[in-house]
């Protein structure tokens, strides 16, 4: 008997490895080499957000010092308007109003606002004599020696001590000064300095500088050639910046895991460093970038590189997950294929789809843009559009001679809604400091739909008349910003699936296993039952459909929604919980349902249910990290006014008061052991109010914390 049964079990053994098996063993070897395919892809996947990641600070990093240069730009050109209203200057009134700006609050990084006079060799003594009766009887133009003209810095304010030492330098003795300010003087544009030492720098403390030039001209009519421009040059409104000051102030909220060096030119040698904020042990980084930043006829080089702390910012436990989940799959995948080949096509397609969809995941997945320079235009209270600059012209296709009123650029761009603009223009002149207006999107010249963000400041009387400046920033391809953090929502919700997948396929398939390896046993000790046998092979068919089912499931959770549905909450619950109630009941949580109101509501269901799945993750997470003895999950629904309701609540102890407020922030996590993205409340928040038109907010109850999604009942507005 002994024998016999040996003799079978080897004939059992030899027929496994037979050649008419061999689709079973092409199976095996398929879901290990998935499983080999999703763990490196796992990894790209963190390589891939780490590096977007690194991208999006670097380029906030520049749009930030361009949007910064560009406000200071317009400082200064404020006091060529000043200059040039025509009134007798002197330096009290040059005083009062650069203390008006609140320099050191609302621009920081100025070392301060200047002005440097033209004078003729011919009026030097004079000068000299002036400067004097004004308080200053030891003034001197600096160097000394005999020039055609000098370049004399005459105005410096704030006037403090490390300012005063300027006074009365000569700029346009030092060539790099020099050269900025020929470019500015011939070219009637804002021009940069290349690197300087300020003479306002002591022995202790120094720090690399340059400035930023704006020419003034004795006479506001426009000037075609630089013969006219030389000739009517009357001084540079100028600002000198030390530049770890102002760098500081522009980088001091990124990301601590990233250095950042500033070099003047495309040189990048230590000769050429304007800033550096934080000094490195040499190290291979990850990720290294080189952006150059032209503005102002000068060219800066940015050097972005990952430090050593970043890469503990990159997310390997999901592909270690994948690793270790599949090995196990793919041994028990071929049990149950050598027992029936047809799962094994069923399984094999249904790897191949998941592939398939989890690197389309992949391929929709931008880079963020780059912005552009602020439109800037002066404008009075009669209409006339006093000037608008080169960006302002680019970006709306019209010019100046277009569009001389206010009225007729709003007639041009706007198809409708023309007269609640004009309104708002008008009402601008009731302010008395500068005011943020908000977004207001119209069309250029070429139809392309534009956005712009705007805020106005009182520019002063010109011709009798109210003036305002006012800039605006271009965020037109900004809007396409929640789009990429939505695809990083469902991209960083693909661990959770895939972990559910592996819970919802663990029972079926050792159910399977045994089953099968029951009929085995019995086939191998002649116990063969046609009835017994049909009826566990229908069980088995049974157990392979509902895999089958759960592969469906989750795979349809991952197609985008193009049109919204008619559904109710009802239908959303039960869905979801099918998908991750399994693993609440191996977590001992209890989940309590209550339906007051189930009205069919219009909606995009998958991006509503992506939300539910994420709160009811979130208080799993929560029920388990506080070890609850009794965890326990209500979901209810209720009809207040014109919204039906949603409530999710769990009893984990609730949100701290200090951080609620912050929970919707984006990459904001409370998990930052757990490596939490920060950004699935975000992206809820932004499903639930702005695909929705509903509310989604978060309180804490007697039990813990409760998240309520309102939307709309009126399916016509929806």
């Amino acid at each position: 008997m002994n024998l016999k049964l040996s003799n079978r079990l080897m004939h059992r053994a030899l027929n496994v490895l037979s050649r008419s098996n061999m689709a079973a063993w092409i199976g095996f070897f398929l879901t290990v080499g998935i499983t080999f395919v999703l763990w490196i892809n796992a990894q790209n996947d963190a390589m891939q957000k780490a590096k977007i990641h690194f991208d999006t600070s670097n380029a906030e990093t520049v749009h930030e010092i361009y949007s910064r240069m560009h406000t200071y730009e317009n400082t200064l050109k404020s006091g060529v308007a000043l200059l040039n209203t025509g009134e007798q200057m002197d330096r009290k009134k040059w005083h009062i109003y650069i203390s008006s700006m609140e320099l050191a609050k609302s621009y920081p990084g100025f070392q301060g606002i200047g002005f440097s006079k033209v004078i003729p060799h011919t009026k030097l003594a004079e000068h000299i004599s002036q400067m004097h009766a004004e308080g200053f009887p030891d003034y001197t133009i600096k160097p000394a020696g005999k020039r055609e003209e000098y370049h004399s810095i005459i105005y410096l304010e704030p006037l403090d001590e490390r300012n005063r030492r300027a006074i009365g330098y000569d700029m346009f003795t030092n060539p790099i000064r020099q050269q900025a300010m020929i470019q500015s003087r011939d070219t009637g544009q804002t021009a940069l300095s290349g690197k300087v030492t300020l003479v306002q720098e002591q022995a202790n403390n120094r720090q690399a500088g340059f400035l930023m030039y704006v020419p003034f001209y004795t006479t506001p009519k426009p000037l075609s050639t630089q013969i006219e421009r030389k000739e009517h040059l009357s001084g540079f409104v100028f600002a000198p910046f030390r530049a770890d000051d102002l760098m500081k102030e522009i980088v001091f909220n990124k990301s601590p895991t990233i250095s950042i060096k500033l070099y003047d030119g495309i040189s990048i040698d230590d000769a050429a460093l304007l800033y550096e904020n934080r000094h490195i042990k040499k190290n291979q980084p990850l990720f290294t970038a080189t952006i150059p930043i032209v503005m102002y006829g000068r060219t800066w080089t940015a050097v972005f590189q990952t430090l050593p702390t970043f890469n503990t910012m990159i997310d390997k436990d999901r592909s270690r997950m994948i690793l270790l989940a599949g090995l196990p799959i793919s041994f028990l995948v071929l049990l149950t294929i050598l027992s029936f080949s047809q799962t094994a096509e069923q399984a094999q397609t249904m790897a191949r789809k998941m592939t398939i969809e989890i690197r389309a995941l992949n391929d929709e997945l931008e880079n963020m843009i780059n912005t552009a320079p602020n439109p800037i235009i002066v404008h009075t209270q009669d209409g006339k559009i006093i000037k608008i600059n080169q960006t302002w012209t680019d970006i709306c296709g019209y010019t100046h001679d277009e569009t001389p009123t206010t009225d007729s650029w709003v007639d041009k761009v706007y198809k409708e809604h023309q007269d609640e603009v004009k309104a708002h223009i008008r009402n601008l002149f009731n302010i008395t400091k500068k005011v943020d207006e908000g977004e207001f999107s119209f069309y250029s010249k070429s139809g392309t739909k534009v956005t712009w963000q705007f805020s106005s400041t009182p520019f002063g009387i010109i011709d009798g008349k109210k003036a305002l400046i006012s800039s605006a920033m271009d965020i037109t391809e900004l809007k396409n910003k929640d789009n990429m953090v939505m695809m990083q929502s469902r991209y960083a919700a693909m661990g959770e699936m895939i972990s559910m997948i592996a819970h919802q396929w663990r029972q079926p398939l050792a159910s399977i296993s045994t089953v099968s390896g029951l009929l085995s046993l019995e086939a191998i000790m002649d116990q063969y039952h046609k009835e017994h046998f049909i009826e566990k092979l229908d069980l088995i068919g049974d157990l392979s459909l509902e895999l089958s089912n759960t592969i469906n499931d989750f795979r349809n959770f991952f197609k985008e929604d193009k049109t919204k549905e008619l559904t109710t909450w009802k239908d959303l619950i039960e869905g979801c919980l099918m998908m991750i109630k399994p693993i609440l009941i191996t977590k001992n949580i209890e989940v309590i349902k209550t339906f007051h109101e189930n009205h069919p509501l219009m909606m995009y269901p998958r991006e509503i249910k992506q939300v539910i799945l994420n709160l009811l993750k979130n208080a799993e997470d929560v029920l388990i990290d506080n070890a609850i003895l009794e965890p326990k999950i209500w979901i209810r629904t209720l009809q207040e006014g014109q919204m039906s309701c949603l409530e999710i609540e769990d009893n984990g102890g609730g949100i701290s008061e200090n951080i609620i407020h912050q929970i919707f922030d984006p990459y904001f996590s409370t998990k930052i052991e757990r490596n939490g993205t920060g950004i699935g409340l975000y992206m809820s928040k932004t499903i639930v109010e702005k695909h929705g038109l509903g509310l989604l907010e978060v309180y804490n109850t007697a039990h813990g914390a409760c998240f309520k999604i309102s939307l709309p009942l009126d399916i016509e507005t929806v």
